[in-house]
């Protein structure tokens, strides 16, 4: 397809796709991404395969993917590495989203998360600069306690890195039959422009 493009990284946080090939998403799909050069950032607690393969496995304790999530928006916001063109055309309230990720210092989050914080910016910073990449989040983002700040945190990565709807990136559109077409019928009323 002349549309397609190999995300260079993919974070993959709180699923393990290999065994459970979940929302019609198959897994082996990551090791085909994986043979044709993309690189893994995995955000799980388990030492997985894919961990073991991946360039970053932030290894962080249960339940505080919004914390690393904060923190990798931080390093990312405050060291630059957003796509500003991207933010000023598409995206809304990024004053406040800097401000709330402030006090969240890859110190503070390594100390909340067990998560290195070297690892934290190595992550944030391969992810920010190696366009156009992609994610898939898991149930353990959607079980957690705070698992609508995480849900969005993974959110304003995607956005802020300029990788929604791109080639390479998460595109929007259809989804399988059995997800719940409710959450794209919007992607019809919006016109292009």
């Amino acid at each position: 397809h002349p549309g397609w493009e190999c995300p260079k990284y993919l974070i993959i946080w709180g699923k393990d796709p290999l065994y459970s090939s979940p929302d019609g998403f198959f897994g082996h799909s990551i090791i085909d991404l994986m043979k044709r050069g993309s690189k893994l950032i995995v955000i799980d607690p388990r030492v997985t395969w894919l961990a073991t393969r991946a360039d970053y496995h932030l290894a962080l304790r249960p339940g505080t993917d919004a914390a690393v999530g904060m923190g990798l928006l931080r390093v990312i916001i405050e060291e630059g590495l957003y796509d500003k063109e991207f933010v000023e055309k598409w995206c809304f309230g990024f004053d406040e989203l800097a401000e709330a990720c402030r006090p969240w210092t890859p110190e503070k989050v390594e100390e909340v998360s067990w998560v290195d914080a070297d690892a934290l910016v190595g992550a944030a910073r391969a992810f920010a600069t190696n366009a156009p990449s992609s994610g898939i989040w898991g149930v353990a983002l959607d079980q957690s306690k705070q698992s609508t700040q995480a849900g969005q945190c993974f959110l304003s990565i995607m956005a802020i890195c300029g990788y929604l709807d791109v080639p390479g990136g998460i595109t929007i559109t259809k989804p399988t039959s059995f997800i719940g077409k409710w959450r794209y019928e919007m992607s019809d009323t919006i016109s292009p422009e």
